[in-house]
This record gives structure tokens, C-alpha cells and sequence, in this order.
């Protein structure tokens, strides 16, 4: 038997279930294999000694208890196993444990949740090294490619990194890979703050900390970001409008490695490494005199530039589909680009870059009747130019939900509120129709609830 090292089997049939798993275990960085069936799984553990296997209950050819059982003749040290089960097969997994089975997760589930079962179970499968050749972490573009590069030979020096560009372009997310590429800090805390988000006071109380009674209304000690990153990364957004006297503040404590919380005396050793990243330019920002020049020299050790979207035009299908899983998951919805659709989302400039194209296919997703998604419902039509994307983040999410209820209660006037019959119409499972009458409160005329000629669907408890 080959060893396959930190590894991960993953038996699952579903294909969205399957394919946004695997998704997330390469943005963790942990190496897996996929299949879609017991028969694949068995003999891929014959060639392979996996570090985990996870794996649904219910298969299409024979159960997850079956081929575990399998699995304990095989071997009297079978991989560490987690299963999936739904509400109604909890007692079979319960019995999977007394078997040998580790543990199992109930669906619905976070994925973070699960990430926090496998982590316990098998730390091995987080180690940096398993993501060593996970190439298109980031992005598949040369741009990101020779950035993850960089991220990775730094991994370790406690050195200060500075990520500038565009809103949009994913600076947290970069953050967020460096922080995961340092062995030795990447089991501790990363904590962000936006430094334009907070009026100077909230700002200082959000970085250093308070005691009680240090202020009105501080009635119990707070610890800052600079204490709740201790040991890990602290990353701090935007950091070309933090306001001077809070520059000189911030310096003091990357100098000495100690900060007091307001109204404290007592000094407060801190291990943190720092992460910046601002919009702004700030070599003109030093210029003029709205940013300190020594604080520029203790952040700007290792500079990242994140190119904007339109100028790695490699990355957008890429992104595109990555959005259009994670909408999968989390809302049991399947969608496709269609090659229109591609060459259309390659001829925008993106002004507002990942995020705004986040946006789109979100947008899309939503509002879109068919599974293939094709250049209109991209929005082609309502494009005159970039400004329709003008609107903050809240304003979007709220339009697209008006919209997306609105759509709804059409289709259901239109099938007199036949549940099946609007889902069908939808494209969307009955299931996920009820969540989101649910979620946006629509219910049944009274007189069609009490009309026996024409019935509606009776909502599931």
C-alpha cells in the first residue's frame, strides 16, 4: 500500500455537495480525493493509506456502514472516519461509532463546523505543506501565482506585510493565506479591523483595549485586537486612514511589543504579527504628511500589490465559478456559465473587482430561471457602462432580495400557489421554495387555504 501522507477521502455522490467540499478543502489546503461511490472509495483505500475518510451514510451502491464494515475486515486499523448523515439515519451512525467510526455531522451543516471536527480528528490534514502544490489558492493568474509564491517564502519570519490595491481586489482574503501559511502561528487567533470604520476613540479601544471604568459605559474590561492576536495575526484594513495621532499610538506598540489598555497601568506583553492593507498610496500619503514615515517603515517590510481584476482577466472565469459553487452550497441551487456567458463576464472591466463580480453571479443566481446562465442574466442588458454597481454592499444584498420575493410571489399567483408547481416553474427544489417563503414571511391566502376545489400544498413543520 502506498502512503498518500496527509490525506483526505471524500465518498460522496451528490455533485454540489461534492464539488463545494472540495472546493473549501483546497482553500484550507488540505490534499483530497473525491468518489462517488463505496466501490471507488474501497478500492482507492486498498492502494491508499488515507489519514481521514469522510463519507456519506447513504450510497449509490451500498451503505457507508457497509463499506466500513468492509473497511474493519480489511484492516484492524482502518483511516480515521467521519460520516454524513441526514435527521433520519443519526441512530445508523450512531451505531457507525460503536463500530470504531470518529464522529459524525448531522445536515444541514456549516462548513466550519466541519472543518472543526476534522481538524480535531486529524490536525495532519491542516499542515502548510499539503497546499504546496494548490497552485490556484488565490487565483490562476501569474500575478497571484508569483504572490502565493511570496506568501509562502515568508511564512514564518515574523515580518510585517504590507497588501495595497484596489477595493475589491481581496486584500483580507490574502491576508487571511498568509496568516494560514505560518506553521507556527496559524493554530492562533487572526483578528481583523477596519481602521476607516471606527471614529478615532472606538478605534483605540478596538486595538488596545480597555479597563473598566476607564469610560463611560466601560463597564467591564475589554481586550483588544492587539490581546485576542496575541500569538497569532492581526490585520489591520485600511490603514492609510487611521488618523496620525493613532499612528504614533500604533508605533509605540509594534516598537515595544507591549500596550496598556485605557485607563490601565499595567504594561501587556503582545506577540502579534501585523498585516496592513490600504487603498491609498501611501508613499504620498508620507509626503503630505498623513502618514507617518516611520510607521511606513516598521508595516512595509514585504509589499504585495494585488493587481486588479481587469488586468488578470485569467482569474475571472475562475472566480466566477468558484462563486457559483459556494451558491450551491449554501443554497441547494445548481448553475452553469454557459461559453456566452464567459466571453461576456472577460469583456467587462470590473471597476469594483472580486467583489462586484461576487455580486453579479450572486445576482444572477438569484433572479436566473434556468440553470445555464447565459450573458442576460449577467445583467448585459441593463449595462450602460459600470454605475448600475455603484450601491453598497447592503443596498445590493437588499435589491436583489425585494427583487428575488417579488419573482416569487408571481410564480406563485401565477400556479395559484401550488407549491410544486412553482418550484418547478422556479427551478429550485420545494424544499428551498419553503425556506425562502420562510426567510421573506410569504404565506397563503387565507380563502386558498380554505378553498378544498383548489388546495395549496400544506407547509411542512
Amino acid at each position: 500500500m502506498n502512503r498518500a501522507g496527509s490525506r483526505l477521502c471524500l465518498v460522496e455522490d451528490d455533485p454540489i455537495m461534492g464539488e463545494s467540499l472540495m472546493l473549501r478543502f483546497q482553500l484550507e489546503g488540505i490534499q483530497a480525493d473525491w468518489f462517488v461511490s463505496a466501490a471507488e472509495a474501497l478500492v482507492a483505500t486498498e492502494n491508499f493509506d488515507y489519514s481521514l475518510l469522510l463519507s456519506d451514510i447513504k450510497l449509490p451502491d451500498i451503505s457507508g456502514q457497509e463499506m466500513y464494515q468492509t473497511l474493519l475486515k480489511r484492516s484492524s486499523a482502518p483511516p480515521s472516519t467521519l460520516f454524513i448523515t441526514g435527521f433520519g439515519s443519526i441512530d445508523q451512525a450512531v451505531e457507525l461509532l460503536k463500530l470504531g467510526a470518529r464522529d459524525y455531522i448531522t445536515k444541514p451543516f456549516d462548513l466550519d463546523d466541519l472543518l472543526g471536527k476534522l481538524r480535531s480528528i486529524s490536525p495532519e490534514l491542516f499542515e502548510f505543506e499539503s497546499i504546496a502544490g494548490a497552485e490556484n489558492v488565490l487565483g490562476i493568474s501569474a500575478s497571484m501565482l508569483t504572490i502565493q509564491q511570496t506568501l509562502r517564502q515568508v511564512a514564518g519570519h515574523d515580518v510585517s506585510v504590507l497588501i495595497t490595491g484596489e477595493s475589491g481586489v481581496g486584500k483580507e482574503y490574502v491576508a487571511n493565506y498568509s496568516h494560514r501559511c505560518d506553521k507556527q502561528r496559524k493554530q492562533q487567533p487572526f483578528e481583523a479591523v477596519n481602521c476607516a470604520g471606527l471614529v478615532e476613540n472606538l478605534l483605540e479601544a478596538e486595538l488596545f483595549g480597555y479597563e473598566k471604568g476607564a469610560f463611560t459605559g466601560a463597564v467591564r474590561k475589554h481586550r483588544g485586537v492587539f490581546e485576542r492576536a496575541d500569538g497569532g495575526c492581526l490585520f489591520l484594513d485600511e490603514i492609510g486612514d487611521m488618523p496620525v495621532s493613532m499612528q504614533a499610538k500604533l508605533l509605540r506598540v509594534i516598537q515595544d511589543g507591549s500596550l496598556h489598555r485605557i485607563g490601565g497601568e499595567q504594561a501587556i506583553q503582545v506577540n502579534t504579527r501585523l498585516i496592513s492593507a490600504t487603498n491609498r498610496d501611501l508613499k504620498k500619503a508620507v509626503l503630505s504628511g498623513e502618514f507617518r514615515e516611520d510607521l511606513f517603515f516598521r508595516i512595509n517590510v514585504i509589499h504585495l500589490e494585488i493587481p486588479p481584476l481587469r488586468d488578470r482577466p485569467e482569474d475571472i472565469a475562475w472566480f466566477a465559478h468558484r462563486f457559483i459553487v459556494e451558491y450551491a452550497w449554501a443554497h441547494e441551487e445548481q448553475h452553469f456559465l454557459s461559453p456566452a456567458a464567459e466571453d461576456y463576464l472577460l469583456s467587462r472591466s470590473w471597476p469594483g473587482n472580486i467583489r462586484q463580480l461576487r455580486h453579479c453571479i450572486e445576482r444572477a443566481c438569484i433572479l436566473a430561471s434556468q440553470e445555464v446562465l447565459g450573458p442576460r442574466d449577467l445583467g448585459q442588458e441593463q449595462f450602460d457602462g459600470e454605475e448600475v454597481f455603484a450601491v453598497s454592499d447592503a443596498d445590493l444584498k437588499g435589491q436583489l432580495q425585494e427583487h428575488e420575493k417579488r419573482v416569487i410571489l408571481h410564480a406563485l399567483d401565477v400556479h395559484q400557489w401550488r407549491i410544486v408547481e412553482t418550484a418547478e416553474h422556479l427551478g429550485i427544489s420545494r424544499k428551498n421554495l419553503w425556506e425562502k417563503m420562510r426567510r421573506y414571511t410569504i404565506q397563503p391566502p387565507v380563502d386558498l387555504l380554505n378553498n378544498s376545489a383548489n388546495p395549496v400544498d400544506v407547509v411542512p413543520e
